[in-house]
């Protein structure tokens, strides 16, 4: 009796203990602690929504090879998909939150993963501490004429760079930016290649060999204080600040590159993906980027309830209304063939405007930046439906 005792006495110590370990890590599981953070020594411009993170990965982790729904055999490896707080990436942000990576038969943590980083999404790339990464087409052409390994694969979306003029400065159109300063959070980011774009299409030099335009660089968050204090006549900013802004009273808009007939029908964002990856996991990643695909296609039918959906899970902070304003003119009607000529249009541009090596040959530098991947369609159309109740998702 009394080594039975014993027993039962160190069975429930084990038992006790299990359930002690198991509560602690489950206790805490939530949408940001599925994802993970990408700490760098950086100084932080745009802060990522989640918060919780406490892991840093730079290597590819490797797990079984798995099979999708469909019984097809996938390679070893998890996809590591950067995300981050803006509002147009909302494509990466819905396809998680309503599964549709699921729906294409993947599995969070074994084929795919969620991290984020106030590091560029050049860098992330580079360092390979993301696979796959969301971002302006003209941002990434510099650095893919300087040897990024990285091709973009999909265009998401049109839209989201706008240029304000103060509303003391007078200045109602592009034309009269002329000798006047322009602020830029920084020079070769998209704000800034969008403006020198634009203003090249009204005839005003912004390279160094013709400058018609002082440019003056301030922190993203100084942009709008600058603009009203007079302290520059015009800013160059993405949505929804740009938006926001106009909502308020504290700036005009004179040109948006989504409504504008230069780049209205422009896809300005796009899927990037590393060449190793591409090479590596070409199935798994055809299925990430159709997943993503069909997202941005249920977002376009989807507007404003994408909109709400990306507010209630705390992807962005801002406000429903501005957002859901901003998204109308957005085209998120991704392609492959568009993104093809949207990247051969900018690198042209960027020639012409010497933002590229002028050595440089726009068709071989277009044909190293883009692949299409098998298994992704060009275009998809009709209706799309979510794999789970979109109405669930909202709080």
């Amino acid at each position: 009796m009394k080594k039975n005792e014993k027993a039962r006495i160190l069975v429930s110590l084990l038992l006790v203990t299990v359930l002690v370990l198991t509560g602690c890590s489950g206790g805490t599981k939530n949408k940001e602690t599925e994802s993970t953070v990408v700490t760098t020594t950086e100084t932080a411009t745009e802060t990522p929504t989640p918060t919780a993170a406490t892991e840093s990965t730079s290597e590819t982790p490797t797990t079984e090879a798995v099979s999708t729904a469909a019984g097809e055999e996938l390679e070893d490896g998890v996809i590591k998909i950067l995300y981050g707080a803006g509002l147009c990436g909302i494509p990466i942000h819905i396809a998680k939150q309503l599964q549709f990576f699921e729906a294409e038969g993947l599995k969070e943590g074994v084929d795919y993963t969620y991290v984020t980083s106030s590091t560029s999404g050049v860098e992330m790339l580079s360092t390979k501490q993301a696979d796959v990464s969301f971002g302006l087409v003209a941002a990434m052409l510099a650095p893919l004429d300087n040897g990024l390994e990285a091709k973009t694969v999909l265009g998401v979306h049109t839209g989201c760079i706008q240029l304000l003029a103060g509303n003391d400065s007078g200045i109602t159109s592009l034309e009269e930016l002329k000798g006047k300063r322009i602020g830029v959070e920084n020079l070769a980011t998209s704000p800034h290649i969008v403006a020198q774009r634009a203003l090249a299409s009204v005839g005003i030099g912004s390279t160094g060999s013709n400058m018609e335009v002082e440019f003056v660089v301030f922190p993203k968050a100084d942009l709008p204080v600058a603009l009203k204090e007079g302290k520059v006549d015009a800013i160059a900013i993405g949505d929804p600040q740009a938006s926001i802004l106009v909502s308020d009273g504290d700036g005009v808009s004179i040109f948006n590159s989504a409504t504008s007939e230069l780049l209205k029908d422009e896809y300005c964002c796009s899927l990037w993906a590393r060449n190793e990856t591409i090479e590596k996991l070409p199935k798994k990643l055809a299925k990430v980027v159709t997943a993503i695909q069909k997202a941005s296609l249920w977002i376009d039918q989807n507007k404003d309830l994408a909109a709400e959906i990306q507010l209630d899970n705390e992807w962005l902070v801002g406000d429903l209304a501005v957002d859901q304003k901003t998204l109308a003119d957005y085209k998120y009607l991704p392609s492959v063939s568009g993104v093809e000529a949207a990247l051969s249009r900018n690198i042209l541009d960027m020639k012409e405007l010497g933002l590229i090596r002028k050595d440089t040959d726009a068709d071989t530098l277009a044909k190293n930046s883009f692949i299409r991947l098998e298994g992704v369609e060009d275009v998809i159309s009709g209706t799309i439906e979510a794999p789970i109740d979109p109405a669930s998702q909202l709080k």
